[in-house]
């Protein structure tokens, strides 16, 4: 178990940046081990490089995403409608380069453009017998510059709560819960604005009017149903529509006489129906969609584990299973290796099926299915008891990868906006690849931490017919000191190479790599659970667009006033 939990901390350090994230669901910004492209706070490719195929990790399903959002074949935990902790907090932030930073250093005439802020507040109250009541409003105008002018054409007003910057999500609600030793419920109801990313590269506006969520775990049993009321409008097309849907789950996880024994066994149901009446953009098969699934962990010895889940309803099968082996090793070392396999007809059997727009159909499925194998390895050895190294290596093959036949691209010169039409296809051969990750960790007591680490991939086949190519190497490093045990200050400079969109655009598009640094001052107030932080990111890196019609990716500064209960 010792070196079962030496394995586990190389990687959660590898895994987890230290410096928080702008907001919830948005994790993957401060990551350094992957290509993270990111068009907005609703839309990024997220790929971690030790995880072998080509797909970015928001397309493929899983149990653990059944409470994130679905927008638009992808899971999002952003925005994210899970109760917060008991407390109060308030967070704002803007990109540097607002105008009223601008008064005090540049003349009239050398002024840039007004530059985008986060605006969030809330509160969760104490329990009261078990009884409490939240709020929160939440906006995330940042990334919203690149396709400003036709989202700001293609809708009535400005389209958010608050401001009038056209945000990616601007989101507000409040509600009740309950919470004791068997029952954590919530039930929450508010009002939200959002935008899709759409597989044609159009940015489609969403008003949920309203949204309902109600959430109980009760014991081993979580429950989950949400209604959404939603409107869609497109004023440059003179188009307009509505959704009702209910989407929801039912999970059951065996508890404690299974974790006695050598499995554990989890199985449920997710769901999703809708009613649409006029443009909605895109289309549910059936207007409905069931997705039974079964999680089985079997150990029949105490150093192999075998996970399997297994997903199935009358259009789609999934499959996810791993083996992995925790090898005898001297002390203080630990050892692991394992294969894995993804297969399917499809990696989100619950997203939508057809998209529209412009008289145009896009079918979202792919005939066939797709084959992903990996097999990893990887270690972690702790020397005399403050430094620790690490490494993890992988090789996997995929076949039948899905990727988009383009028929046809288009280019708006008025906005500036590139778009296609085709079909949701597969890369009808095998795409091989080779990764390997070493890191650094050191040390002392709860004063300082260190980790450094770097990674490469190389990737052979027909990689152009992917969506993206993915970074062929990284490296990152990231530390955390803390002072007087209540000051704290994180730091992660990182590196990632060139990535490419190759379909998005006649032309592919190529995401110069950089130097990013990010940087976290903190200031506890343990007496009276007060926290303030304040926060740069993407300091050093250009000014740049990651994704085709995405928004720019620039530097900014967030803080946040947080007090618990």
């Amino acid at each position: 178990m010792k070196n079962f939990a030496l394995v586990s901390l190389l990687t959660a350090s590898v895994a987890f940046a230290q410096i928080p994230a702008e907001m919830d669901g948005m994790e993957y910004e401060t990551r350094a081990d992957g290509t993270f492209l990111i068009g907005g706070p609703t839309y990024a490719f997220d790929r971690p490089m030790s995880a072998g195929g080509l797909h970015s990790e928001s397309e493929l399903w899983t149990p653990a995403k059944m409470r994130d959002r679905l927008l638009f074949n992808r899971w999002s935990g952003t925005p994210s409608w899970t109760p917060l902790e008991p407390g109060i907090w308030v967070k704002t932030g803007n990109e540097l380069g607002d105008l009223i930073y601008q008064d005090f250093i540049t003349e009239n005439d050398d002024r840039p453009e007004n530059r985008t802020p986060i605006l969030e507040g809330g509160f969760r109250s104490p329990s009261y017998k078990g009884l409490w009541a939240t709020a929160r409003f939440f906006q995330d105008d940042h990334f919203c510059s690149g396709a400003y002018a036709y989202r700001r054409d293609m809708v009535d007003g400005n389209y958010t709560h608050l401001g009038a910057n056209w945000a990616m999500f601007s989101t507000a609600y409040g509600g009740l819960g309950y919470t004791n030793s068997l029952v954590n419920a919530s039930v929450l109801a508010g009002e939200e604005y959002l935008w899709f990313y759409t597989a044609s590269s159009h940015w489609v506006p969403a008003h949920y009017k309203p949204r309902v969520e109600a959430r109980a775990d009760i014991k081993d049993l979580s429950v989950t149903v949400a209604y959404e009321d939603i409107e869609f409008e497109n004023l440059h097309k003179k188009e307009e529509g509505a959704r009702k849907e209910v989407n929801g789950s039912v999970y059951y996880k065996c508890g404690k006489a299974c974790q006695q024994k050598f499995y554990q066994i989890a199985a449920g149901v997710a769901f999703r129906a809708v009613d649409d009446e006029g443009t909605v953009y895109t289309e549910l098969e059936e207007d409905r969609v069931m997705w039974s699934f079964l999680e089985m962990r079997v150990q029949p010895l105490q150093r192999l584990t075998a996970d399997v889940t297994f997903g199935v309803n009358e259009r789609d099968w999934l499959v996810q299973d791993s083996i992995q082996y925790l090898a005898p090793a001297p002390e203080n070392m630990g050892v692991v290796v394992g294969v894995k396999n993804i297969s399917g007809s499809r990696l989100n059997p619950l997203a939508d099926t057809k998209e529209f727009y412009d008289g145009r159909e896009i079918d979202l499925t792919a005939d066939g299915q797709m084959n992903l194998i990996q097999a990893y390895a990887s270690y972690v050895d702790t020397l005399g008891g403050f430094v620790s190294i690490g490494g993890r290596g992988s090789i996997w093959a995929e076949h039948g990868a899905e990727t988009f036949d383009v028929d046809e691209y288009d280019y708006n010169e008025e906005y500036g906006l590139n778009t296609r039409f085709g079909n949701v296809s597969r890369v009808d051969a095998w795409i091989k690849g080779l990764s390997a990750e070493m890191s650094l960790n050191t040390w002392y007591r709860d004063m300082f931490k260190f980790t450094a680490m770097a990674g490469f991939e190389h990737i052979d086949g027909p990689i152009d017919e992917a969506e993206v190519t993915p970074a062929e190497f990284y490296t990152g490093f990231m530390g955390d000191w803390l002072l007087n045990k209540t000051f704290k200050i994180s730091h992660s400079l990182r590196y990632r190479s060139d990535a490419k969109w190759n379909l998005r655009s006649k032309d592919p598009m190529v995401v110069k790599g950089d130097w990013t640094w990010d940087a976290s001052f903190s200031q506890q107030f343990p007496k009276y659970g007060i926290s303030l932080t304040g926060t740069l990111m993407h300091v050093l890196a250009d000014e740049e667009m990651e994704t085709v019609n995405g928004g720019y990716d620039r530097i900014r500064f967030i803080c946040q006033a947080k007090k618990t209960f």
